[in-house]
């Protein structure tokens, strides 16, 4: 399926761009641009404890997955995610048959990229403490208690790296003028060519010591609140494990930006123009064995060069 999607997204470009007739009487569009954009996707992703199991059962090692009652102590869900994205495009202008010319203030683009990044996390906190022994004063001073801590920490990170092919209509103010904006609709599909969960786990064991009636508050600080001694020690690993089954991304947007042409005169540059780009819309994560996630979705392209001839 993977070598099915890339063949096809090199195939559909590749056509398109020797696909225009030599005459313009019976093109019905004409490639006018190539294109280049690079920006970020965030997506917020619900993250619940059922969500934990879904990528626990669907993940390729189970048994890395920690028991979540087990740690109540602190819990933190991140219900957002998101992923850097790259992306080629080309730019066709249709031709309108009643006015005799091709309509410079539309445009069908259509694109290649990849998206590599984060959908759900899951952080888990523990720690226990009990007194071990307590050191009393000579002088009138305040007890000294030492407890024995023992934490535990357990995070775990949806990672992706997808191929994607995008279309999108946009509608232009003048495109004539070296400034103006567009806006349209679009679509996205994209299947996972790495798709895993990063486990991370932290262990330690320290002696913290306080004075009687002084015992830092754990829940208001529950990394930070312990005096360590010298009789400390800490472990922290990191491994991988891949899901399964590949993720399947279907997207629908409404692209916004702006465009701007470098320069009127040069002879190179007049062609040449930047772009800038807002994407909101919904992402569709679909995976197999699990179920299908609704991701209210907002794409920024921060940069982007366009050749237009």
């Amino acid at each position: 399926m993977k070598k099915i999607t890339i063949t096809f997204a090199l195939f559909t470009l590749v056509s398109l761009a020797y696909a225009q007739d030599t005459q313009q009487n019976q093109t019905g569009w004409k490639i006018n641009s190539f294109g280049l954009g690079f920006g970020f996707s965030g997506v917020f992703v619900p993250a619940t404890i059922s969500g934990y199991e879904d990528l626990k059962n669907s993940s390729g090692n189970p048994e890395l997955f920690v028991d979540p009652s087990q740690y109540d102590t602190f819990n933190n869900y991140s219900d957002f995610g998101g992923n850097v994205s790259p992306k080629i495009y080309i730019g066709i202008t249709p031709y309108s048959k009643k006015k005799g010319t091709y309509r410079t203030n539309r445009e069908l683009r259509i694109g290649i990229g990849s998206n590599f990044g984060v959908r759900r996390y899951f952080d888990f906190y523990q720690s226990e403490s009990f007194v071990v022994d307590t050191f009393q004063s000579v002088n009138g001073n305040p007890d000294i208690y030492a407890d024995s801590v023992a934490q535990h920490a357990a995070s775990y990170s949806e990672n992706f790296f997808d191929l994607n092919v995008g279309i999108s209509y946009l509608f232009k103010t003048d495109a004539a003028k070296r400034v103006h904006l567009y806006a349209g609709l679009g679509a996205e599909y994209g299947i996972t060519l790495s798709y895993f969960v990063t486990v991370e786990q932290y262990e330690s064991h320290s002696l913290s010591y306080y004075e009687q009636g002084k015992k830092p508050d754990e829940e208001s600080a529950p990394y930070y609140y312990y005096y360590y001694g010298s009789e400390y020690n800490s472990t922290y690993s990191s491994q991988k494990t891949n899901m399964k089954n590949a993720a399947h991304f279907v997207r629908t947007f409404i692209p916004m930006g702006i465009n701007f042409r470098i320069s009127n005169n040069n002879s190179f540059f007049k062609h040449v123009n930047i772009f800038s780009e807002l994407s909101p819309g919904v992402e569709f994560q679909i995976v197999p064995n699990d179920q299908t996630y609704v991701n209210p979705y907002f794409g920024v392209a921060l940069v982007g060069f366009v050749y237009r001839w």
